[in-house]
């Protein structure tokens, strides 16, 4: 958060220095931040006045237990995360007041993370004009842990604040003569995954002073974010908790976007969202000038209509034969008639994809368009992406034509003809555009590391994947493909050969495979229509046969997650509920443990007894163990943050990446209840975990780790182009 100040730490206070503290201390605890829990008021300033009276040695954990929380002087902190918890809470807070207010006072307070010792900084002399001026504004988003958009629009709000800052001097977007450009790298470390989901989306309002978009935070939380561009300031929008896919009212005021199975609307200033619609699938919408709101799901269904005041909605559309989606509807500049993406299959090439314009009274589809990603509607021209160039083609709106041939806009901007048929870039009703472009291949790769960190091996696979699993022979690699292709989304790699073969010839998408123990089978999920609309199902598949077999199916959702040591049945979860079937075609699931939190990642022992995953409690991912399959005795094992657990093949190690991607190690004594050590470091991996997807596999042995991660010299940059039509007359 930019703030106009400077801040240093100080460690020693005199008398001065402590009364700024604590009126620092009030203004935070009394915020709406703060307000809502008596609890974290009490931790904060419990911790704040042992530090400025230099009392270190009480902040403890076992001490803060003891004392606050009322616990026994010699309880055990491994197996009672209370303190662990609320220090987690108040850093939670924390950050939402300085993000939310600023700072007006001259100390700011921390509480560091993995520690109860909290950190005041002073602000010193403002910056001079030519070093504000010269400062890359820095924007409180977390880095995503895997889905593309979050990273993107975090170099795009860069950009933005950046162009705007230097050219507009925070003035509101205007319209210069010649068209402004600017372009910005990602900050060091910072890389793209591009097409991973294609629903975390970026929009720029009418006016083009405003970016709105959907961005999953390091806590594996998707919510909604805003940004002035003439600020260098961030915002989440508070109760958008999974929001997607962004779109905004005609009078740039309103937000709409798709969370929690329901259309929402919510204002940019902020305040409670409101329902319009509920949408069990994930929708996309467009807002029109008289309140009429357009929206449309993935798969197999037509577009709707419904007023964003709520009410029912019927279809204004119909698929036409061989359609198998119509998406990214848009209305253009009359308000009366709008454009969609129609497909024909969700492979990676479609060439029977169109863009059709229809108007909002109804009548026939009228063709514009053979391209197979969006486009988006302006003043006089059509933006599209072909072949990775944005094009603008121009148009008589008024008279529903093209007027010649398009024209190129930008090289190498990113977009992906697979599944939806998704392009990086965002346009404004007034000539604001922005885009991402890319160089280099964006497929990750593989590497082989020790315990100690050292790279042992590598090898570079031929697809673009998502997530994978290691056979537990060694022999083979089931992956999941960013893309979906004519024998689906699941491939297998030969580990001696580096050989890459399709796992299954169906062309449905497919996702989160999982070996059998004996290393012969591969269950998944098979998703008919996307994942968008039932059914849901589960099958395997033998090594080699490409024949799958049912495992179960109906409308219920149960995300594949491992296979049980004795091959008897498969976990299963659906976020919130932790399921397991047995692997017959007439099994039936059966539910073992639920809870309000998202829960991910369940693997068992070995031994089949003990059950390790991951689940988000506090706002923080964190991994757990319990007894299976009773799940009593539940654990805490990682202390400020944990992702993806794995057990060594003994049962005696368990794995898992800390909230910063260093691979942590717990060792496991076995007993009634089992004892777990405190984790310690193995090395960094360099990736930005992600809680939901397999990022990395160990061998048996515990001696060897495969992670996929970015490849070197893949670079990528994010453009703003101000009064871009200049640009191409």
């Amino acid at each position: 958060m930019s703030t106009g100040h400077h801040f240093e730490k100080i460690d020693k206070f005199s008398a001065k220095q402590a009364d700024a503290v604590r009126s620092a201390l009030e203004s935070v605890i009394s915020s709406p931040a703060f307000t809502g829990s008596k609890r974290c008021q009490d931790f904060l300033r419990l911790v704040v006045e042992r530090r400025l009276a230099g009392d270190l040695d009480s902040l403890r954990e076992r001490q803060i237990g003891v004392e606050m929380f009322g616990r026994p002087v010699d309880y055990d902190t491994s197996n009672d995360a209370v303190v662990r918890v609320r220090a987690t809470e108040v850093r939670k807070r924390l950050a939402q007041y300085y993000r939310e207010t600023g700072t007006t006072s001259q100390v700011r307070i921390e509480l560091p993370a993995g520690s109860y010792v909290p950190e005041f900084s002073w602000a010193s002399e403002a910056k001079t004009e030519t070093e504000q001026k010269a400062a890359v504004p820095v924007v409180p988003v977390p880095p995503s842990r895997r889905r593309f958009s979050v990273l993107a629009v975090v170099a795009g709000v860069v950009i933005v604040s950046l162009l705007l800052l230097l050219s507009l001097r925070h003035s509101p977007p205007s319209q210069p003569a010649n068209a402004v450009r600017l372009s910005l790298g990602l900050p060091q470390g910072v890389t793209l995954h591009r097409n991973w989901h294609p629903f975390e989306h970026f929009a720029l309002s009418p006016d083009g002073e405003m970016l709105a978009f959907a961005a999953t935070d390091a806590t594996g939380q998707s919510s909604l974010w805003i940004r002035p561009l003439s600020s260098s300031d961030a915002q989440r929008l508070d109760q958008t908790e999974g929001a997607l896919l962004p779109f905004w009212s005609p009078d740039s005021q309103y937000i709409g976007f798709w969370a929690d199975s329901k259309l929402k609307k919510i204002r940019r200033s902020g305040g409670p969202p409101e329902v319009i619609y509920s949408v069990p699938e994930i929708a996309q919408g467009t807002w029109g000038p008289d309140g009429t709101i357009l929206f449309a799901k993935a798969v197999n269904s037509p577009i709707f209509r419904v007023s964003s005041t709520g009410g029912s909605a019927t279809p204004v559309t119909s698929l036409l034969p061989g359609q198998v989606s119509q998406m990214w509807v848009q209305f253009l500049p009359d308000g009366k008639h709008f454009i969609y993406l129609a497909r024909t299959n969700l492979t990676s090439n479609d060439p029977s994809a169109k863009v059709y314009i229809q108007s909002l009274s109804g009548g026939s589809p009228v063709e514009l368009l053979n391209v197979q990603t969006r486009a988006t509607a302006v003043p006089d021209y059509l933006l599209f992406v072909q072949d990775r160039v944005l094009y603008a083609q121009p148009m008589d709106w008024s008279a529903l034509k093209k007027i010649g041939g398009p024209v190129s806009v930008a090289r190498n901007v990113a977009a992906s003809p697979a599944y939806l048929g998704t392009s990086e870039f965002t346009a404004s009703q007034n000539g604001v555009l922005m885009y991402g472009t890319s160089e280099g291949s964006s497929f990750d790769q593989f590497n082989w590391y020790a315990r100690d960190g050292t790279i042992v091996g590598s090898f570079e696979p031929q697809i673009d994947f998502q997530q994978f699993t290691l056979s537990p022979d060694g022999k083979y690699l089931a992956l999941n493909s960013f893309h979906q292709h004519a024998t689906g989304s699941l491939w297998l790699i030969n580990l001696a050969t580096n050989t890459t073969t399709p796992l299954t010839t169906d062309p449905h998408a497919q996702s989160d495979p999982v070996w059998s123990p004996d290393s012969r089978y591969v269950a998944f999920n098979l998703l008919p229509n996307g994942g968008s609309d039932p059914p849901f199902l589960v099958q395997k598949i033998e090594i080699g046969s490409q024949q799958p077999q049912p495992v179960y199916g109906n409308n219920d959702r149960h995300w594949v997650e491992d296979w049980s040591p004795d091959g008897k049945f498969l976990l299963t979860h659906d976020t919130k509920t932790f399921s397991i079937i047995p692997v017959t075609a007439d099994g039936k699931s059966k539910a073992l443990y639920t809870s309000s939190f998202l829960k991910d990642a369940f693997h068992l022992s070995p031994d089949g007894q003990l059950i390790a995953y991951g689940e988000n409690r506090t706002g923080t991912w964190e991994i757990f163990v319990a007894s299976f399959p009773s799940f009593h005795d539940i654990k805490q094992v990682s202390v400020s943050g944990g992702a993806e657990p794995r057990w060594r093949g003994d049962g005696r190690e368990l794995f898992f990446l800390d909230l910063n991607g260093k691979m942590m190690s717990a060792g496991v004594e076995r007993g009634l209840p089992p004892r777990i050590g405190l984790p310690r470091k193995l090395f960094d991996t360099g990736l930005v975990p992600d809680p939901t997807v397999n990022q990395y596999a160990v061998t048996p042995d515990g001696r060897k780790f495969l992670v996929l991660e970015p490849r070197k010299g893949f670079s990528e940059n994010y453009s703003v182009v101000l009064n871009w039509p200049a640009a191409i007359k």
